[in-house]
């Protein structure tokens, strides 16, 4: 080693622990032909940090065991572990099984099961298996198994890229945002950006969505885009959205959609209509509860079916009891004798077909029919027998 020869600006502040270098040899030698490569640096113990103009942390990154390479300004590092700061408290943890360190910290390449974490009430985790970071331009380019998370929803992407300066992770290559658990929606979208911050989410469409049930098979969504807040497990889809259920010949087109993960509801307050087999139903807004498996009809509830129709104030239908209930101002029409009966309460039970016959146990009801007239040869015994009320 020259004497004007000295560790990079960078390595200044590197703790040794101990040093392993080639040894000076001493005496009368012949002059080498051809110069040895250099030997690289091994130190026992590791810390890069860097800080910015205020003497706060930027970033700091610490390992067991580096090697570096003078003449190609290279440290590798195993079991790395790092922080980076915003105004000087912690951001982000870092930690990889392997990691190098090119150009005296222009460019920190980890490897190996990767894992960063968004410090936060609510901690944002990023996985991978090879992580390219630029810390000058507060950038990390993901290419290989990028994976984010945050308590039960997830999303992943064929690469990813983080903006540590805006607190943003962009996904692009078929990113699918999930959740966990059983019978809930998978989305396939074009592109993603999540807040990390904020939690805030915008998905880019057309999104479409799969969610399969037991006993019911695949379910389809489909949607123009999506906005979100992971902290909130709030999913917005942007109208029209459909919804198709084959399997219960079933479908749903909406308008805008609320999906709100964490008690399992999904809403709108917008006009809709649904068909599920040969009855049809409308109404201004619906909801569905997961927890208690029924749907909600609040205003304008509209039922169309082969043999009657019903309409009324607001409409619940439970879809694994099938009972469903009408109430205020329930019309009821059924087109044998135009019979028409009104009630403030009609209850009913649902077939496989999707058809709903309703009965009224204990209440109140008015009816009217409609009796054709009798023929001529009936006239002379029965007098005709007009429309009646119960």
């Amino acid at each position: 080693m020259r004497p004007h020869q000295r560790l990079p600006q960078f390595l200044l502040a590197v703790c040794l622990a101990g040093l392993a270098m080639p040894t000076l040899l001493a005496g009368c030698q012949a002059p080498a032909t051809k110069e040895e490569p250099a030997q690289p640096f091994v130190f026992r113990s590791l810390n890069l940090r860097q800080k910015d103009p205020s003497d706060r942390p930027l970033w700091e990154i610490s390992s067991p065991e580096a090697r570096y390479d003078l003449s190609r300004r290279v440290a590798q590092a195993r079991d790395l572990r790092g922080t980076i700061y915003a105004k000087g408290k912690p951001l982000y943890t870092i930690t990889a099984s392997s990691g190098t360190v090119i150009n005296d910290g222009e460019v920190v390449q980890l490897e190996g099961p990767t894992r960063l974490v968004r410090v936060g009430p609510k901690p944002l985790v990023v996985t991978a298996t090879r992580v390219r970071w630029y810390p000058r331009q507060e950038r990390m380019e993901i290419d290989r198994s990028p994976r984010a998370s945050q308590g039960d929803l997830r999303l992943t992407a064929r690469r990813a890229r983080i903006w540590i300066q805006q607190d943003k992770l962009e996904l692009r290559g078929q990113p699918l945002l999930e959740r966990s658990g059983e019978g809930t929606w998978t989305l396939a979208l074009t592109a993603a950006d999540w807040f990390l911050g904020t939690g805030e989410l915008v998905g880019r469409g057309p999104v479409r969505g799969e969610r399969r049930l037991t006993g019911s098979g695949l379910q389809t969504l489909t949607s123009p885009a999506l906005t979100g807040n992971s902290l909130r497990q709030v999913i917005d889809l942007q109208a029209p959205v459909q919804v198709l259920d084959p399997g219960r010949k079933a479908r749903l087109d909406a308008s805008a959609t609320r999906l709100e993960l964490a008690v399992e509801r999904i809403s709108s307050p917008h006009p809709f209509r649904a068909q599920l087999d040969q009855s049809r139903l409308s109404g201004q807004g619906f909801e569905a509860l997961g927890g208690s498996q029924t749907l909600v009809i609040p205003q304008a509830c509209r039922l169309q079916q082969p043999t009657d129709s019903l309409v009324a104030n607001r409409c619940t239908w439970n879809w694994q009891t099938n009972q469903v209930t009408a109430q205020g101002s329930v019309e009821l029409r059924r087109s044998a004798f135009q019979q028409v009966t009104r009630a403030q309460q009609l209850q009913g039970v649902a077939t496989k077909q999707g058809q709903v016959v309703f009965s009224s146990p204990g209440s109140r009801v008015e009816s009217r029919l409609t009796v054709p007239p009798a023929r001529r040869d009936a006239r002379k015994q029965a007098p005709k027998a007009p429309p009646f009320a119960l």
